[in-house]
């Protein structure tokens, strides 16, 4: 059963118009699953903190997300062949973490 947190960032994820065609769970990956990357996830993680009251000012987004490029809507497809091996992965639980604590500070659950 999904608690309200849950239930919050779930309707959260899809109003900002990602979309995800299975159950989203705790382990779903937010760029390789949501394909949120690049100017996309600057935006996701500021209106994220933003809306659930979380400190984001220290957040390393380039530590977690590969920049646009000319991939697009192929991403998911090419992922493990152009991601980089050093770039560290978030999932949905850290950001329900940060909604606990208000601090978003991954820490890698895959």
């Amino acid at each position: 059963m999904k608690n309200e947190n849950f239930k919050l960032l779930e309707q959260f994820i899809e109003d900002q118009g990602f979309l995800y065609t299975k159950d989203l769970k705790e382990t779903t990956l937010l760029e390789r699953d949501l394909r949120i990357t690049g100017d996309d996830a600057v935006e996701f993680i500021l209106a994220f903190g933003q809306k659930f009251d979380v400190d984001v000012s220290n957040f390393k987004l380039d530590e977690y997300f590969e920049a646009e490029g000319i991939l697009g809507p192929f991403y998911s497809f090419f992922y493990r062949y152009i991601s980089s091996p050093l770039k560290k992965k978030m999932v949905v639980k850290d950001l329900l973490d940060a909604m606990e604590s208000h601090v978003l500070n991954p820490c890698s659950y895959v």
